[in-house]
């Protein structure tokens, strides 16, 4: 029905609409009300149509289409795609990935993340860009949508499949038949995820991915979650702004000039977790006092912070879930930090509540116990085991063998924050040292690098860092130039335009000998120890 009345609506258009326009105008606005059928789609669907096509001249002349690909349950949400076409194309298209839960329309009109502001986007460059809503319409942090079976696949990965063939059908009607030379996706937090996801499920589909601070653990991520918030509502456990300073103080004078350089950032991971013990922060009754001391219940769960959590079996062949970096300067007042009062409410709030919990509580309500007045914050994950890890199958992204995607050619540049307080970078190390088991670490390098940066948060921190990622994929995808001794720039307001190496995971950045400009990556180099 929906294809028709966008047929309709595009042949009751007049005829002088088009020949008063210019030509690039008519060439998009032809395209008004295209159908796409299920059978060009690669996953069960039911078909798509193109809702808009607006021709628009910044960042560059181009043809934004809008539209809704339907789905096989009637009771299913759409999935709501947007496709921008660039009169001046270079043969390249990039997948854009979402964020949390997702349910905005992702336009593709951004720059790639954490790129310079100052350089053009991709669609400024020539590239054709999409991106989608993910197969719902929900707002905030809600997840209603997961009780149904379809929305539940099409969040977890088959949106992605679904929205990227749509963009093929309109790339050929567009342009006469093409296809794209190269196809890469860019993503973080979720869109990390997503672009992991499109990787190991559809390998043929591209040809490299920028992923950035990825969720790909996404069932073990919201159970360690869980398990946070659950010790952070223990009688005497909540911590007070006034006790986060004092615990983030003390991780800052143990570790911050292990790396040589006392700039608010720590390198020397292995050196701060052995140089830092939260004891030393203990009350002497063990019951705390604002800001000056930590009670043992504080301290407790914050060593439930510091621990790995237990999981049943994920995809993939992963377990469990990594500790979080609440002593290498993760900051608990942040974003997704301890919220701003002591008593839980159901479901959890954000801001008023524990950040993870919040984060959490979607999945374990509406996809494990699909019971809206659960209250997630008495959870036994061990009792829903098997449902864990068929969600695991359904949503995870944690396969160590590439085979598939790296065998065609394809690359990935890795990055994470080591104060990221959303998703810990641990889990993304657990997957890489996985892929290296699976395959060498002399063959990763040939189609994958990770860095981790200090002090980048998720997408905040006291670095937060700027690269030319794109271009950096391009030169190793197309002129076989992998990435080497990369410079991130910082874009905190108050250090604005310092600069650091990107130094390879394990290695971090070391002040020179001698150094006098701590503002410069040129007084670094990058060491193991």
């Amino acid at each position: 029905m929906k294809r028709l009345i966008f047929a309709l609506a595009a042949a009751t258009v007049p005829a002088t609409a088009y020949a008063q326009a210019s030509p690039e105008a008519a060439r998009c606005g032809a395209l008004r009300g295209l159908a796409i059928t299920p059978e060009e789609i690669g996953l069960p669907s039911g078909g798509a149509d193109v809702a808009t096509a607006t021709y628009r001249t910044e960042p560059a002349a181009f043809c934004e289409m809008t539209g809704a690909i339907d789905p096989v349950d009637p009771d299913a949400p759409d999935i709501n795609f947007q496709v921008n076409l660039p009169l001046e194309w270079n043969g390249k298209g990039l997948h854009y990935g979402g964020g949390g839960y997702n349910g905005s329309v992702v336009t593709g009109l951004d720059q790639v993340r954490f790129n310079p502001e100052d350089t053009p986007t991709p669609l400024a460059k020539g590239y054709v860009t999409w991106g989608s809503d993910s197969g719902h319409q929900s707002v905030g942090i809600t997840a209603e949508f997961l009780r149904n079976e379809e929305a539940l696949r099409n969040f977890g990965g088959e949106q992605l499949k679904k929205t990227h063939d749509v963009a093929m059908a309109l790339i050929s009607a567009f342009y006469d038949d093409a296809a794209p030379e190269h196809v890469y996706f860019q993503g973080t937090s979720q869109g990390g995820h997503e672009a992991m996801i499109a990787i190991q499920r559809w390998p043929d589909d591209y040809d490299g991915a920028i992923i950035v601070h990825p969720a790909n653990s996404f069932v073990g991520l919201q159970l360690s979650g869980n398990r946070a918030g659950q010790a952070f509502y223990q009688p005497g456990a909540y911590m007070s702004p006034a006790d986060v300073e004092l615990l983030n103080g003390a991780v800052m004078a143990a570790c911050d000039g292990l790396d040589g350089a006392e700039d608010g950032l720590i390198g020397d991971i292995s050196g701060c977790e052995a140089a830092f013990d939260v004891t030393s922060l203990r009350c002497e009754d063990g019951t705390g006092s604002d800001g000056k001391c930590l009670g043992d219940a504080q301290i407790a769960a914050l060593e439930v912070l510091n621990s790995r959590t237990e999981t049943p079996p994920l995809q993939g062949g992963a377990e469990g879930f990594s500790e979080w970096p609440i002593y290498l300067g993760a900051d608990l007042y942040g974003l997704w930090g301890m919220g701003l009062s002591p008593e839980p409410t159901n479901p959890p709030s954000p801001v008023a509540n524990f950040g993870l919990a919040v984060l959490s509580d979607p999945m374990i309500r509406h996809a494990v116990l699909k019971d809206d007045d659960a209250n997630t914050l008495e959870f036994d994950a061990s009792q829903h085991s098997e449902r864990l890890t068929e969600l695991s199958e359904q949503l995870d992204a944690v396969e160590a063998d590439l085979t598939p995607f790296t065998s065609k050619g394809g690359k990935i540049l890795l990055m994470h924050g080591t104060t990221d307080f959303a998703i810990p970078f641990g889990n993304t190390v657990d997957w890489f040292e996985r892929v290296v088991a699976e395959h060498g670490e002399e063959q990763v390098r040939d189609f994958m690098r990770f860095w981790l940066v200090p002090g980048f948060g998720h997408g905040s921190g006291a670095f937060q860092m700027r690269w030319t990622s794109l271009d950096a994929l391009e030169a190793w995808v197309e002129d076989g130039q992998p990435p080497e001794n990369m410079v991130m720039s910082d874009a905190a307001p108050d250090t604005a335009g310092r600069s650091r190496p990107m130094c390879e995971y394990p290695a971090f950045a070391r002040l020179k000998d001698g150094a006098n400009d701590h503002d410069s990556a040129e007084s670094y180099t990058c060491v193991t120890e």
